[in-house]
């Protein structure tokens, strides 16, 4: 390629940072110079940032990302300079932009000659350690820097100083680690996050008191994501406050939330009240993802759901390992916030045959659901055969692993319509032997399937090889016959469950 010209395509993509047309100009270009799979890549990461999660071209957009990145990633980035203390983590609609440096010292030392090899759009590094020279060299210029993510544990005065930095004023999307209350508020009282979309403030020991403060915050009013992960989440390690029933009710009445369109609050503990009043406020009527996953969040709570404000409509709702019983199910599939859900996950939630069955019957969204995750229950063979009953064609999703399906269940999946429109489908560990095995093979339907996972069952070699050259076999772009290992790029379902994986 030509260095000059390519520098040029660049320089346009950096000083439109936010705008797609260079990158897809870019695209053009590599394409008439016989370079098609990295023009394909940029074009592939464009359309999947444009899309929803949960839009049914996702997966075959998926597919082919995880496809280049596996047979050309390492071999794009290795083509950027080798700078001591950098290392290119990865790609931004299509071009390398995130940016991992060993400290902020490197960061300082290393920024131009980065920038002049790509846009410095995502940024991890650590908090500087006392003692690094970058606390002399803080004004240069961030400009195009649109995510900053610091991990460890800030010393001193980090924060204050960070704080009154000019360059937060591009970020968009800022994740910090390792942080206190007192951090919190000194990190909030910059006057230069006017700006932030996303903030992510995961694993940290905020508890109560740090939501306090951020609703108090005059400069989060325009927070689209907003990330309270606690480190609680994470028990066995840490032991700090987790937000509770107070925690939500503040943020029911923080004005802020208004903008907000996904909300985290895994390893929180709202209870009946917390939730009831988050739901209900009329700040979150424009709410679209609610994620609770380890949430402590039991059957007896999800009336809630009722009482949601009328305007509200959630299209994405994780309630990962909560404790879900008839009830819950029940104000789950008849809530009218959830009228227009597309995305449910209720994987682990210690969901019994009786209790979907009641969920399919009474749901008044399966209509809009594209993704069902139900992985890890006992819905078995009854409950599965009630939702191929009622299931819509729109449902292009289903994880269904670990939930004692055996043989029946497996075959009357195997020839229900239902799963006509099935683009992905998971039956993990479910207890499958020879004759459910043959019923896949044999199947007539599923003729869109691209991903099928059936590992940790009872398969023999032959039953293997017969799905293998059956028609559905061949048509798979992805058959999961192994537990998949932790890789670099896409994870498939329950990348929390380390007993999941091979060891690596």
């Amino acid at each position: 390629m030509s260095g000059n010209l390519e520098g040029s395509f660049l320089e346009d993509i950096i000083a439109h940072i936010d705008d797609d047309t260079p990158r897809l100009v870019y695209a053009d270009w590599l394409m008439e110079n016989g370079h098609d799979e990295r023009a394909e890549f940029i074009r592939v990461q464009i359309q999947r940032a444009r899309l929803p999660e949960w839009d049914p071209a996702q997966v075959a957009l998926r597919l082919r990302e995880q496809e280049l990145i596996e047979a050309h990633g390492k071999t794009w980035l290795a083509q950027m300079p080798k700078i001591k203390g950098v290392e290119w983590l990865g790609f931004r609609r299509g071009i390398v932009a995130e940016v991992g440096f060993s400290s902020f010292a490197s960061l300082q030392a290393n920024l131009g000659k980065v920038r002049a090899a790509a846009p410095l759009e995502a940024v991890t590094t650590y908090w500087p350690s006392e003692g690094d020279e970058e606390k002399k060299s803080r004004k240069q210029p961030l400009s195009e820097l649109r995510e900053l993510t610091l991990t460890g544990r800030p010393w001193d005065d980090d924060v204050p100083k960070m704080a009154e930095w000019p360059q937060l004023a591009t970020l968009h999307t800022l994740e910090v680690l390792g942080l206190a209350v007192e951090d919190l508020s000194a990190l909030l009282a910059s006057p230069h996050l006017s700006n932030l979309r996303r903030l992510r403030l995961s694993s940290n020991g905020i508890g109560n008191a740090g939501v306090g403060i951020l609703t108090q915050s005059p400069l989060l009013l325009s927070l689209e994501e907003l990330d309270l992960t606690g480190a609680g989440y994470y028990e066995s390690y840490y032991d700090d406050p987790v937000i509770n029933a107070p925690g939500f009710e503040m943020l029911a009445q923080w004005p802020g939330l208004a903008s907000v369109r996904k909300l985290v609050l895994t390893g929180s503990d709202p209870n009946e009240a917390g939730l009831a009043a988050l739901l209900a406020s009329p700040h979150a009527a424009g709410l679209k993802e609610l994620v609770l996953r380890n949430a402590r969040i039991k059957g007896a709570m999800l009336p809630a759901l009722l009482r949601a404000h009328p305007d509200l409509r959630l299209e994405t709702l994780d309630l990962h390992s909560s404790k879900l019983d008839l009830q819950g199910m029940e104000m789950i599939a008849v809530a009218a916030c959830l009228s227009e859900l597309r995305h449910l996950i209720i994987d682990r939630c210690e969901i019994k045959p009786g209790m979907f069955t009641s969920y399919v019957e009474q749901s008044k969204h399966l209509g809009a659901l594209r993704v069902l995750n139900v992985a890890q229950n006992e819905i078995g063979p009854t409950g599965l055969t009630a939702l191929l009953e009622r299931a819509p064609n729109s449902l292009h999703t289903l994880l269904v692993g670990d939930n004692d399906l055996h043989d029946r269940g497996v075959i009357a999946l195997a020839n229900s319509p239902a799963t006509d429109s099935l683009l992905e489908l998971d039956l993990n560990k479910n207890g499958i032997g020879p004759t459910g095995f043959a019923a896949l093979t044999e199947s007539e339907h599923m003729a869109q399937l691209l991903i099928l996972r059936v590992h940790d069952n009872e398969m023999s070699e032959t039953s293997q090889k017969s799905l293998q050259d059956s028609p559905l076999g061949q048509r798979l772009k992805v058959l999961g016959l192994k537990a998949p290992r932790r890789e670099w790029g896409y994870m498939p379902p329950y990348d929390e469950d380390e007993d999941y994986y091979e060891d690596v």
